[in-house]
């Protein structure tokens, strides 16, 4: 996978280590989001140690990790310690995409072709694109249908045991002028009934009561009704993937000959569809806990059918993603009509903040729906990784957690100590911060992830170098200020 490459420079110091005396002058933060020390000018390189002041005496710097963006050079460790070298990336990045293929799919965009033929065209470029190259993807589809049910229904008896069959059925009454959904009288106005809708077959649009004349004399006939239990909706179906996790680009023709086998048909259960990408990516999270896990929902429509059905519980359950140990974020994108957007937005953008990814993308069927798709994920793969590091294992001796540091170098130069919180919840909303994906307390950390306030600094930085400094010891955010630890991080 070629995102955001990162150099790293491992220098172990086993004789000659330069020395850094802490001085009042560069100990105090210089201000900014997630700033804490400013570096002096004149240290040792760009990922020169830097002591807070209540660190009264200076220590050997045992071993220094410098990592900045690749520039097709390695970085030049302080040479009296430089020994050995060793080059690590961003973390693996695993996409769980459960993708809408309901019978509106089939609606035209601008261009001509479907929706689905954009979604299938954009996610077939992504999976061939070699900058995905490394990325581990499982696909899966909603709504899953039972087998051997038919597409229409005109009564009970024709879904069997998947009944009963939904017919659409409006308030009307004398004065009636529009269609109101409803199942039963009690949804309708004082002198209204519910009765089934109807539609006109040469004249178009919808009519009621079914029998009466449309305005070119054709009869109003039922739409065809829908068999209630013909779309699954159990969690269980949903996260287990159509095609399991593989790696990019060895896994790209099995992920297109799903794709391409797919066919739209049924209706919108987002709610078991999400839940289930949810556990199936939790589920992959414990097993790859070295890997960035993320979904990706792609979906034309709100949720019309199973439980939850309501935005703000599907947004409970990407918020229970985002928030969870291990964490998994949700990714949201949108395909709707130009008359549809507006109000999609809102709801998909309550889905994406509850996944902790922001706002949700939303492209409307008038524009060029397949580069604008193929945008948005190839936007999803840089920024579920722009804040996420692998620490690389030390070849000499173990890494002391404690003693981890995190600075980011703009393009003037200057470098900024980054504040250690314990953990997601920690985090400082102005200052941001980082923490380790396992509390060091309890286990191995592999990852250093970078806080919300802080991961923005980074994504609209592009010239931002991150430096993560071992050797001294930890400086941590307390109370909105940032200190020296006198005590271990976690």
């Amino acid at each position: 996978m070629r995102h955001q490459s990162l150099s790293i420079a491992v220098a172990v110091g086993l004789f000659g280590c330069a020395r850094v005396t802490p001085t009042p002058g560069n100990a105090t933060g210089g201000g900014g989001t997630g700033v804490g020390h400013d570096a002096a000018a004149g240290d040792a390189g760009a990922g020169a140690d830097v002591r807070p002041t209540d660190v009264q005496t200076s220590r050997d710097l045992a071993l220094e990790i410098q990592v900045a963006p690749d520039s097709g050079g390695s970085p030049q460790p302080d040479a009296a310690c430089a020994t050995q070298s060793a080059t690590a990336r961003t973390s693996p990045l695993d996409l769980y995409m459960m993708v809408d293929s309901s019978g509106s799919m089939t609606e035209k965009t601008a261009a001509g072709g479907t929706k689905w033929a954009a979604v299938q065209s954009a996610m077939g470029a992504f999976f061939n694109d070699p900058m995905s190259a490394g990325i581990s993807v499982g696909v899966q589809y909603f709504p899953l249908i039972q087998p051997n049910v038919g597409t229409t229904c005109a009564s009970n008896a024709n879904c069997g045991n998947f009944g009963p069959c939904d017919l659409y059925r409006t308030c009307f009454g004398i004065g009636t002028t529009q269609i109101v959904l409803c199942t039963a009288n009690s949804d309708c106005r004082t002198g209204e009934s519910c009765v089934q809708l109807g539609q006109c077959p040469l004249s178009g649009g919808s009519c009621a009561p079914l029998g009466v004349y449309c305005p070119l004399g054709d009869l109003c006939v039922p739409y065809d009704g829908y068999c209630h239990g013909r779309d699954r909706c159990d969690v269980a179906s949903y996260s287990a993937p159509a095609v399991p996790f593989a790696t990019l680009p060895g896994a790209a023709a099995a992920l297109t000959a799903s794709l391409t086998a797919r066919q739209p048909d049924g209706r919108t259960p987002t709610g078991p569809a999400l839940t289930g990408a949810a556990q199936a990516a939790r589920a992959r999270a414990v097993a790859t806990p070295d890997h960035k896990i993320a979904v990706v929902l792609v979906t034309d429509g709100l949720p019309t059918e199973c439980t939850p059905l309501d935005i703000p519980a599907i947004a409970a359950v990407a918020s229970g993603g985002a928030t969870g140990a291990p964490a998994v974020p949700t990714f949201v994108i949108g395909v709707f009509g130009p008359d549809e957007a507006a109000m999609a937005q809102p709801n998909l953008d309550a889905l994406a903040g509850g996944g902790g990814t922001g706002t949700a993308v939303v492209i409307d069927t008038s524009q060029d729906v397949t580069k604008a798709l193929q945008a948005a994920l190839n936007r999803i793969r840089t920024m579920a990784v722009a804040c996420s590091f692998q620490i690389p294992q030390a070849t000499t001796g173990a890494i002391d957690f404690h003693k981890v540091n995190v600075q980011v170098s703009g393009a003037g130069g200057t470098a900024s100590t980054i504040g250690h919180v314990n953990g997601k919840a920690s985090c400082d909303p102005t200052r941001g911060g980082w923490y380790y994906d396992v509390d060091p307390a309890t286990g191995q950390p592999s990852t250093i992830i970078a806080c919300d306030a802080t991961c923005t600094q980074l994504r609209t930085d592009a010239t931002a170098r991150i430096d993560i400094v071992l050797g001294c010891q930890t400086i941590v955010i307390t109370l909105n200020e940032v200190r020296g630890s006198s005590a271990p991080p976690g």
